[in-house]
């Protein structure tokens, strides 16, 4: 069950933003909080028992920001997502400030704002799984899902437009397993994610890499296919990422992760979709590559919905993916930059005010520069990075040739992201 914790001086937006809520989550508790009346939460609000918060206006006489610093001061604090008027200072300000997500009042929608719960909690899952959201143990029939009687339900972690994600436990082995549940089945309207669901196991499937997730069963059961997968259960990149890397890590991960890209390309695969929440770690604290429901055949075009929406992250997507472009290996290089910049510097190194925004900046604005001490990388960013695919590295075997000049460990600064 999701536990939603909504602070707002307005009763009527407290409504609103727990029918959405309680909408899509039935069972969810919802409880509200108004700074009006009730005035400030004191410092020793822990945010304990909630699995999300929402903030939206504390009143005249405080700052939603000021909030938000204490809360992100506090340990163990759960996610925030912060509402504001949508003025681009107020959303650098909010992410700083340790927010998880914005959400402008005006571009809100009941699609926008679940869509935005979805992935803030798929982000803070605890690595056990005792984080997922809405559905704890028990038998799938019983919770509405395929009978898929090799598997135990214990928690949902995630929810997407045409797929679910569970971890299980497999009956006989008695291991972990996440098992993806696709709602729509040929016939239904759902033909291409059909299609996408299928090759993702099949391309997968045939790739043998200690760095990539192993693929374990594919089937049919109540008119629902499924895939099940080996659990990573310490969580992903972006937590080490924000928890602060040392140099000497940050610099194995990408090359795990390049030994990783290496594998499929040889397959003639391309990830597209490379990012910090992709990466997850196992028990013994090894890297894998997650989520290849976007991989596809080496020399693909950029696939753009009808409502314009492009496929993929735009903070590590390369310029000639955002822009349609004809993408190959070299455009999983250059979001294996992206997420190195990010490793050793706690940011992205492009932002904006929204995801075109965002797009535009890594086809116009210059590779940002590391600080001083991180200088002698700056060579292997800017070929991970160039905007013509044709000045970069050309394959990951160059990319795992390339050494820097001196190697030192640094305790890299704690820095929350978005």
């Amino acid at each position: 069950m999701i536990k939603v914790f909504i602070i707002d001086d307005r009763a009527d937006y407290r409504s609103m933003l727990a029918h959405h809520v309680t909408t899509r989550w039935a069972d969810a508790a919802v409880k509200d909080y108004d700074p009006g009346t009730a005035g400030r939460l004191p410092e020793s609000f822990s945010g304990a028992g909630n699995n999300l918060l929402l903030l939206g206006h504390v009143g005249q006489e405080t700052s939603a920001l000021d909030w938000m610093r204490q809360f992100s001061s506090t340990p163990k604090f759960p996610p925030v997502i912060f509402f504001g008027d949508g003025d681009e200072s107020e959303i650098v300000a909010a992410i700083k400030a340790g927010a998880d997500n914005y959400i402008s009042w005006a571009s809100l929608s009941h699609e926008r704002l679940i869509k935005v719960i979805e992935q803030t909690l798929e982000e803070h899952r605890e690595p056990d799984g005792s984080g997922a959201h809405g559905l704890s143990g028990g038998d799938m029939t019983q919770a509405g899902l395929p009978s898929l009687k090799r598997y135990d339900l214990r928690a949902r972690l995630a929810e997407r437009d045409v797929s679910s994600v569970y971890l299980t436990r497999e009956h006989g082995t008695d291991r972990n397993l996440v098992v993806k549940v696709l709602r729509q089945m040929p016939g239904s309207g759902g033909d291409t994610a059909f299609d996408r669901f299928l090759q993702e196991y099949e391309l997968i499937a045939a790739v043998d890499h200690p760095n990539v997730v192993r693929m374990h069963d594919l089937g049919v059961a109540d008119d629902h296919a499924y895939i099940a997968m080996e659990f990573c259960s310490q969580g992903s990149l972006k937590r080490r990422i924000v928890a602060g890397l040392s140099i000497e890590e940050a610099w194995q991960y990408l090359r795990d992760m390049a030994a990783a890209l290496g594998a499929l390309h040889e397959q003639g695969i391309c990830h597209r979709d490379l990012k910090p929440t992709n990466v997850m770690f196992r028990k013994d604290g090894s890297l894998a590559l997650i989520d290849f429901g976007l991989a596809k055949q080496a020399h693909f075009k950029a696939e753009i919905t009808g409502t314009g929406e492009i496929f993929g992250t735009p903070y590590y997507m390369s310029p000639e993916q955002g822009h349609g472009g004809e993408v190959d290996e070299r455009g999983d290089i250059y979001s294996l930059g992206v997420i190195f910049f990010e490793m050793l510097t706690g940011r992205k190194p492009f932002d904006g005010s929204s995801a075109m925004a965002v797009i535009i900046n890594h086809r116009q604005k210059p590779i940002p520069r590391l600080p001083e001490d991180l200088a002698r990388y700056q060579p292997f960013i800017d070929r991970m990075m160039a905007k013509n695919p044709d000045e970069r590295f050309q394959s990951i075997g160059e990319v795992l040739e390339w050494t820097p000049v001196e190697a030192t460990v640094t305790r890299l600064p704690v820095v929350r992201t978005d």
